[in-house]
């Protein structure tokens, strides 16, 4: 009788575990899914210029950065949606990626390459940021450009920023320390700190992680490493327990123009890694001196 009894209870373990595991992939289907057709549905609302669906669609604290590095908030948008849905449509070399709560679509259009940034929230997906970025190729790449002395005070140690949350603090340190790994031209570190599918885009450049370890071996190789860029606002949205985006302006360490930058890191095998980087000079902003003729 025990025996059987036990038999039953393995039998009912197994079933459970079946459907649970089988449960899964069905729900991050949907995940995806939904994302998408909210990602659609946007393209539509724009299309038709439909306010209502617009504003049902953005997430209150969204953005969309245009490729001036002007920054939009989701009232200025609905006041005039004419910028954003200038830049719907026509779309090439699309990727997705989900994370949770968190998904990520991004390509090319209208002469620009995009991210837009949906979030889940209790009442379905929301677009949280779009950022449209000119890329003109340079010769080098800006990490490059900057390699050479420098003492990365900011961002390396102290940032405009305090976190609140234990997340927040993992997060900040982890991003920290690739900025001290690239310093310090620590390629292994630097490897394990970012995600395969990471691609880095800016108004010079798209490099994608392979793109990238060539110059960081080339950097280490050299012993020459590259400050990072002072930043002057920072902060980070959590998004569930393994996703965030971290939005922050800067000012290039070797001068230039200053400018706007968004990533999204994700929480893998206990570890934070950086998946994407774009961000987008502010064209109207005034050219800001070299860290070192600032001193």
């Amino acid at each position: 009788m025990r025996q059987s009894a036990i038999n039953v209870l393995a039998f009912s373990f197994c079933t459970f575990v079946t459907i649970f595991s089988t449960r899964i992939p069905a729900i991050a289907a949907d995940t995806e899914k939904a994302a998408l057709n909210a990602d659609h549905g946007l393209s539509r609302a724009l299309g038709n210029k439909d306010k209502d669906a617009i504003s049902g669609l953005l997430d209150s604290k969204f953005t969309f950065t245009d490729t001036d590095g002007k920054i939009h908030s989701k009232s200025e948008v609905l006041a005039d949606p004419s910028g954003l849905a200038s830049t719907n449509g026509d779309e090439s070399d699309v990727q997705t990626h989900f994370y949770g709560s968190v998904a990520t679509v991004l390509g090319s259009h209208h002469g620009a390459r995009f991210l837009r940034i949906w979030v889940k929230r209790p009442s379905g997906w929301k677009a949280f940021v779009a950022l449209d970025t000119v890329v003109t190729p340079a010769p080098q790449a800006s990490v490059e450009i900057a390699a050479g002395h420098g003492d990365c005070d900011n961002p390396c140690r102290t940032v405009p920023y305090k976190p609140t949350t234990k997340m927040d603090k993992e997060i900040l340190a982890t991003w920290q320390k690739t900025k001290t790994e690239e310093l310090n031209y620590d390629v292994d570190g630097w490897d394990k700190d970012i995600g395969d599918e990471f691609l880095i885009i800016n108004n010079t450049t798209i490099r994608d992680k392979p793109a990238r370890m060539v110059i960081a071996r080339k950097q280490q190789a050299n012993k020459v490493g590259a400050p990072g860029d002072p930043i002057v606002k920072m902060q980070i949205f959590d998004f569930g327990p393994a996703a965030a985006v971290m939005v922050s302006d800067h000012v290039p360490y070797r001068g230039g123009k200053p400018y706007h930058n968004v990533r999204v890191v994700v929480r893998r095998d206990g570890r934070w890694q950086l998946v994407i980087s774009q961000q987008t000079n502010v064209k109207d902003a005034a050219f800001v001196p070299a860290v070192a003729a600032s001193k």
